[in-house]
């Protein structure tokens, strides 16, 4: 997705000089060089929650990207793989506040997310198809961990038949050697799917969840099998992947059967996160925050996430690693927190209010696409929780 250029407002000329500067960090109230506490973790996740629900659509959809600078929201084509992780982020401020705006934002953006459903050539199965006319494993794995979740916190209204037709769709793009096909052929003529690091994570951890609700050892056997598929591809690479869902359904297996290899890798790439993560050795404004180039904040919040499930697991196994990723966890949210436009930074938009809680693209974009809040809020709710 292309960057969008910030055109010259006053705020557009700050946020340039400052990225030239790399002085980011001053557009927040909280500095980078700050650590926060809990409660400015949570304000800010619950900023990012309004923000959503006031994009939000009467149709359960949202609006998908704003130019802040403009106040103009952007009619690119919509993606439905990162609605379905804004409806999970929706469902994760719910857990954590109770506040039921979060809720109904959240059954209002799986009703909507469920209308990309289409049945499935296999027995009840359904696939997700996304409005570039491709039905992604991704798809299917975030929509199904979004209604995984919704059967956990929102019994009464979840959707447990659609969640096992997703699921059973996912079973069947599995291969033989545990690895899933990328793409669901609509025909089978179709050709293949590009390869994506992030859709069999997604798909493993949609698995694992359904599995904690139903115990359908079905589920957990193919997850079990997609995981050792993919640690055992990735332990040839010389630079292991910021594969961050992956690491979150290696926490999710590994609180069910303790084995030792899930963790092992979820740590190992923790590991290898972190390496690429920028220190205040780095140009100002860019510590806790990742390269290469200029720190953005999706990167950050989505690692973050990632991280959150090797310091889980670290700490819980008595890993002596558990504070250099808690550190690194650290770094990243107070990195976060200089993305997010607040009432203190956003006086001279055109539409401060509108604009207020959204996560920005980075030092020159500021974009703001519904994924970017997705990421931020579940990441800082995340760390709020574990480490203060």
């Amino acid at each position: 997705m292309r960057s969008l250029l910030i055109k010259p407002t006053l705020i557009a000329i700050a946020l340039l000089s400052n990225s030239v500067r790399g002085d980011v960090a001053s557009l927040h109230p909280i500095a980078a060089s700050q650590e926060p506490n809990r409660a400015q973790l949570l304000t800010a996740a619950r900023a990012g929650g309004d923000y959503l629900v006031r994009m939000q659509k009467p149709n359960g959809s949202f609006h998908y990207y704003y130019n802040a600078t403009e106040d103009r929201f952007d009619t690119r084509r919509y993606n439905i793989v990162r609605h379905a992780g804004t409806a999970l982020s929706l469902l994760d401020l719910y857990e954590a506040t109770r506040d039921v705006r979060y809720r109904d934002a959240a059954r209002l953006a799986v009703k909507f997310l469920k209308t990309r459903f289409h049945r499935g050539r296999h027995k009840d199965s359904v696939y997700v198809l996304d409005y570039d006319g491709k039905a992604k494993l991704g798809a299917n794995g975030l929509a199904l961990v979004a209604l995984a979740k919704q059967i956990e916190l929102d019994p009464k209204t979840a959707d447990r038949q659609g969640a096992s037709r997703l699921a059973n769709l996912i079973l069947a793009m599995q291969r033989g050697d545990g690895s899933f096909d990328t793409r669901y052929r609509l025909r089978r003529s179709d050709p293949e799917g590009i390869d994506s690091l992030y859709y069999p994570g997604e798909a493993i951890l949609g698995l694992v969840r359904l599995f904690n609700s139903t115990g359908d050892n079905r589920l957990l056997d193919s997850a079990r099998r997609g995981a050792a598929f993919l640690i055992e591809s990735q332990r040839k690479i010389d630079v292991l992947p910021p594969d961050t869902w992956l690491m979150q359904a290696l926490e999710a297996l590994y609180n069910i059967g303790h084995a030792g290899n899930h963790a092992a890798h979820a740590i190992a790439l923790a590991e290898a996160i972190i390496a690429d993560q920028y220190t205040d050795n780095d140009p100002p404004g860019y510590a806790g925050g990742f390269g290469p180039g200029p720190p953005r904040s999706t990167p950050a919040a989505a690692r973050a996430e990632g991280l959150l499930s090797a310091y889980r697991i670290a700490r819980s196994t008595g890993d002596a690693r558990a504070s250099k990723i808690a550190d690194a966890l650290r770094a990243c949210v107070s990195f976060q927190l200089t993305q997010q436009l607040t009432s203190r930074n956003s006086a001279t938009l055109p539409n401060p209010g509108r604009a207020a809680g959204g996560f920005f693209e980075g030092p020159t974009s500021m974009g703001i696409r519904i994924d970017y809040v997705q990421h931020n809020i579940s990441s800082l709710l995340g760390v709020g929780a574990v480490l203060y």
